[in-house]
Formats: C-alpha cells, structure tokens, sequence
C-alpha cells in the first residue's frame, strides 16, 4: 500500500570523478555521482527507486583565465569589459537517470555526451580552455520512491540538492582527439554551404577545406 506523496529522504551528494565512456556512438563522458542517505530511526533508509534529472552545468565564475584563454573565450562572454555582467553558468547537458534501489548509498554515472557544435555556449567554452580544471555545478531534481512506516511512498528531491566538482580540462580534449583526430565540425546553412561549394568549384578548390583556406588567405588573418 502507498503512503502517498511526503518529504523526501535527505540525500548527500558527491561527483567521484569523470571517465569516457568506451562504447558510445558519440562522445560520452561518465560523471560518476555518489548518492548517500542519512540513516533513518531503523536504520538505513531503503529507496525504491530514483528517477533523477540531473542539469549538468559549468560554473565558469569559479575558476580564473589567463589573458590567451580570455581571448579565447570573447564567443561566449564578450570583451574583458563584459565579463563582469556576461559571466556566469553554462548548461552543458541535462540528462535523466533511473537509479536502481538502494539501501544507505550508492553510486550512479551521469552521461555527459561531448558534441563538436561550437554554437552552443558549453562547448565552446570547454574548447577554449585548453588546461585547468573546469568546475562543474550538477542540480538534481526528480522522483524518489521510498519506503515510509512500512509503505512505499514517493517525494520530490528539494531544490538545493547538488554537488560540485573539477573536471581536469585534457578529459574533454582527450575524448574529442580520440573520436575527431584533428578534425573539427563546422555547421553551416545551405544558401552558405551552396556558395561556398560553387566558390570551390569556380576556383577549381580540391576541397571544402581548401577553399576556406584561400578565402582565409584573401581576407582573414
């Protein structure tokens, strides 16, 4: 029988490290999360069953930057004079996990799959930030089902369950050298992607690469 919905067990949080996932199809990285309850007047507090949204974010505020990483970073908080206003989080993934039951703690990994799209915020921070750590901010939401006066009862996780964590920069480099080599995605629309292929083939271009590379000779640096 359901004791129906209450207040949840209180939970302790700990991200123990961050490995690459070694079968993904796309870049993946495991955070690996502890979870631990406070024992309860039985004993350890059993969990059902933990349906946990994680938002995985980058708490870029936490960590200092040399002037070439500054520089590196102009896409994503502007110029040193708008740092001060411009930066702050960045979301990076928002992933769902079903953790199994458990009795007193457990550990869980968290997939943070490592896209090659430089238009989003997340990823094109962790691209300029060539070493260091990044310190990461993880917020968990969700359902918990647990056992209550002998029932099964459910609750939501409070808002200030977190945990945080520094991630070693060369993990998201490594990863995307293992998947990417030195090649690098660049998403483009049709009408440019259309002229840049009737570009190469006016100028007799091998490649796409290599007519970038003559536009870059002609008007870039």
């Amino acid at each position: 029988m359901s004791a129906g919905t209450g207040v949840a067990p209180s939970f302790t949080w700990r991200v123990a490290g961050v490995t690459a996932e070694p079968m993904a199809t796309v870049p993946t990285l495991r955070l690996s999360v502890e979870i631990g309850t406070a024992p309860g007047a039985d004993g350890p507090v059993r969990v059902h069953c933990l349906v946990l949204s994680v938002s995985v974010r980058i708490a870029a505020a936490l960590r200092d930057y040399d002037p070439d990483t500054r520089g590196r970073l102009r896409a994503v908080f502007g110029t040193d004079g708008q740092w001060a206003d411009s930066l702050g989080d960045l979301v990076w993934a928002r992933p769902t996990v079903v953790v199994p039951g458990f009795a007193g703690g457990t550990t869980v990994d968290v997939p943070v799959p490592c896209g090659q799209d430089l238009d989003l915020a997340s990823a094109s921070y962790l691209h300029a930030v060539l070493d260091g750590d990044v310190p990461l901010r993880l917020l968990f939401g969700g359902t918990v089902f647990h056992a209550r006066d002998g029932r099964l009862a459910t609750a939501q996780l409070p808002a200030d369950s977190e945990a945080h964590h520094r991630m070693p920069a060369a993990r998201w480099h490594e990863l995307r050298e293992r998947y990417f080599g030195g090649h690098r995605w660049l998403r483009l629309d049709r009408e440019t992607h259309d002229r840049l292929h009737d570009y190469r083939v006016r100028q007799a271009c091998p490649s796409p690469q290599a007519a970038i590379e003559e536009l870059l000779t002609k008007y870039g640096t």
